[in-house]
């Protein structure tokens, strides 16, 4: 059974959205926002009010310095850009998506966001993103 943890949002400005998302959507913050300055990013997780905290949580995606990962997506218009799974192993879960022609798109990586655990994009043969998050 796979459980997504996030749906990953790009976004120009983290307040901008954030404000948005809490006074209009009735989110709450989940994190902190957090300068990620491995993956040149600033990020911040949403959640639901009144979810459990297992729920699929929102995550919003802000460059932090240029060049960064996302400045293309957000030239193409395209925020809604990521869902991110947890997985016992990235190395596993990585020999699998290449067996089944996935392409790695960011190894394994500690991300500022989740302490330090580990994280992996791979690019799908059906063209979208996929995060995996180690347990």
């Amino acid at each position: 059974m796979i459980k997504i943890h996030h749906v990953g949002v790009a976004v120009t400005s983290i307040e901008e959205t954030l404000d948005f998302h809490t006074r209009i959507l009735g989110m709450k913050q989940y994190s902190n926002i957090i300068d990620d300055k491995i993956l040149k990013v600033r990020v911040v997780l949403l959640a639901i009010k009144d979810q459990p905290a297992e729920s699929c949580l929102l995550e919003l995606v802000e460059p932090l310095e240029s060049p960064s990962p996302i400045d293309n997506i957000l030239k193409q218009n395209n925020r809604l850009y990521h869902y991110c799974v947890e997985v016992q192993s990235l190395q596993i879960a990585l020999k699998k998506a290449r067996e089944n022609h996935a392409v790695v798109a960011l190894r394994p990586t500690p991300s500022a966001l989740f302490n330090g655990r580990r994280i992996a994009f791979i690019w799908t043969p059906v063209h979208y993103l996929i995060e995996f998050l180690e347990k």
